[in-house]
């Protein structure tokens, strides 16, 4: 069975692209976050890019952290609004914008959704449980968007470890309440690239429980692999 995202599918129909090749997550819009710093080292990661099969690439900087309080939705439209079509002049990579809000309540009054679309990317602390998670994705699911979380590999407490007789399982109750509650999912490229690590995910993904799938690129030294959508094609579980 080949794997197939299918967020990553319906992102490329509702922008009219030709396949679904499509990176979903990343900061490489030059001199905002905690991205990618120049415009030439943004130009020539997206080159790697497309060299990989890519085709369009969202733009998704951090929303609602504490670390950079002046980023807004209209600072992000801005941004992307002066570096976006130089950047697919030089590479003929179609961006789109969007944003990673992370998870803290209260949520900023206006969100940035994936491009045309209606799905909102969201993370949350990496190792404590957020009590206010499901008010959160409620919040967000009134105000008329999908919920994806981001980089779900990273959540300690979604998969948490059970033990009972001396052995060793995970937990995934967590998971199929939020998928009850219409959550999406997504995980990044480097789960597949080191699938002995992630083991723990090969259940949900035979079950077509994660949808979507991105880099999560920030720079040329943040070591995470760039999608080769050959090689997605290829792999199978």
């Amino acid at each position: 069975m080949n794997m197939v995202f299918s967020g990553n599918v319906e992102l490329a129909r509702i922008h009219g692209l030709k396949n679904a090749n499509v990176d979903m997550h990343s900061h490489l819009l030059a001199g905002f976050d905690d991205g990618v710093r120049r415009l030439e080292d943004a130009i020539e990661i997206i080159q790697q890019m497309k060299a990989k099969g890519l085709e369009a690439l969202f733009w998704t900087p951090h929303h609602n952290l504490n670390t950079f309080p002046g980023i807004s939705a209209e600072t992000i439209e801005m941004h992307f609004e002066k570096f976006a079509p130089l950047i697919e002049q030089k590479t003929g990579i179609q961006l789109f914008c969007g944003a990673e809000l992370y998870g803290s309540p209260p949520l900023p009054g206006k969100l940035v959704p994936l491009g045309k679309s209606d799905f909102v990317l969201i993370e949350f602390p990496l190792d404590i449980y957020p009590r206010y998670l499901f008010d959160l994705v409620y919040q967000i699911q009134i105000a008329g968007y999908r919920v994806v979380i981001a980089h779900i590999e990273r959540y300690q407490w979604l998969f948490p470890v059970r033990k009972r007789f001396l052995k060793k399982t995970i937990d995934y109750t967590l998971m199929e309440e939020l998928k009850n509650k219409g959550v999406y999912f997504q995980i990044n490229y480097s789960v597949l690239t080191n699938r002995t690590k992630y083991q723990y995910l090969t259940p949900v993904l035979k079950d077509k429980k994660i949808e979507f799938i991105g880099s999560d690129k920030h720079h040329c030294e943040d070591n995470r692999p760039l999608i080769d959508f050959s090689d997605l094609e290829d792999r199978s579980f």
